[in-house]
């Protein structure tokens, strides 16, 4: 698909596009993290169609929030200790277990969804306490991964 490097309050992003980018909502990889864009139509008149690029699709403005955070959840202490799915798909690949001591960012599982690998970096630094997932097992948006001992 295509990639981009785009700039949202002052800060820059490397943005891979994993799905259709017409729909309504389009999974994208923001800086190695997936994530769900909604796309909606642009609110603001439409320049004369000669200037536009012949795409056969009005423009379409990305709702990009101003840092791209892991999923919202809600914040009480089971889910701070708790890593979700960001996405439907195929568990492929754990890199973890549990006592494992672990740094933001550090690859965590592998999930394949719509035939792309999308790699799970850690929100968060500390010890993993339990992987709840298995490889080859198929999990749902939201489906818990695994837990933090701290």
């Amino acid at each position: 698909m295509s990639s981009y490097r785009i700039t949202v309050n002052g800060q820059t992003f490397d943005v891979e596009v994993l799905s259709d980018p017409r729909l309504d909502q389009v999974q994208v990889r923001v800086d190695g993290i997936p994530v769900v864009v909604e796309v909606i139509q642009n609110p603001e008149p439409q320049p004369p169609a000669a200037s536009r690029a012949d795409s056969g699709h009005a423009p379409r403005t990305l709702s990009v929030p101003e840092r791209v955070p892991p999923p919202p959840r809600n914040q009480d202490a089971t889910d701070r200790n708790q890593l979700t799915a960001p996405l439907p798909g195929v568990i492929i690949g754990i890199g973890v277990q549990a006592g494992q001591t672990v740094s933001v960012g550090d690859e965590l599982l592998v999930i394949e969804a719509m035939k792309m690998n999308n790699r799970i970096h850690s929100p968060r630094s500390g010890t993993i306490g339990a992987v709840l997932a298995q490889v080859g097992q198929q999990v749902g948006h939201g489906a818990p991964l695994l837990t933090w001992v701290d």
